[in-house]
């Protein structure tokens, strides 16, 4: 959820991402599959009875001005999703994967990734279908599927590289670095 208000001249208008890339638990849809209430063009044909996890959610174009227009989702087949106060997730159409790699999105994400390595507060995730992708400022890790018992942990090394690795959330190996240089961040909810 984004409290942030909508930017002006900014609105959904003909795009409806959203109800293909994000799962909506309460109508069990999954990630990367239209809602059987979309209207293409039109919008929710259930609007004013819409889940909560629909009414509740914020669309990183609509509400961030870092967010240029070319990354109105309809146009670029990617959702900006703040999942926790810790992580920005582009959620990338299955049907484009490779868009985020292109210009100018790649340019931008680089951008994010370094500001957020300075600010020591925010992860720069790609997820495509269940697959999840560290956007570092140095390189990008691919970190295959991240489970929901999984964390990522994400921080700079001792020889100023950066990293990004998953482990079992239960692991006594991590419980030292979930506070301090690097930051414990939880996986999203990803479908079953």
């Amino acid at each position: 959820m984004i409290d942030a208000p909508v930017i002006d001249g900014r609105e959904c208008g003909q795009c409806s991402m959203c109800c293909k890339l994000m799962a909506i638990d309460e109508l069990k849809k999954p990630a990367g599959s239209w809602c059987p209430h979309v209207v293409k063009g039109c919008g929710c044909a259930i609007y004013a009875e819409r889940p909560h996890s629909c009414a509740s959610f914020g669309c990183g174009y609509l509400h961030w001005p870092m967010t240029e227009d070319h990354w109105f989702p309809f146009k670029s087949k990617m959702v900006i999703v703040a999942e926790d106060e810790a992580r920005m997730a582009i959620h990338v159409d299955p049907n484009t994967p490779h868009v985020w790699k292109s210009e100018p999105y790649y340019s931008d994400l680089k951008r994010w990734s370094w500001h957020a390595a300075q600010h020591q507060f925010q992860q720069i995730v790609v997820v495509i279908g269940r697959r999840m992708i560290a956007v570092l400022p140095d390189k990008d890790v691919d970190l295959g599927i991240v489970a929901e018992d999984e964390v990522v942990l994400t921080g700079q090394l001792a020889d100023g590289s950066y990293s990004a690795m998953k482990f079992n959330a239960r692991d006594p190996a991590i419980e030292g670095l979930r506070y301090g240089q690097e930051y414990k961040f939880k996986a999203p909810r990803l479908p079953g």
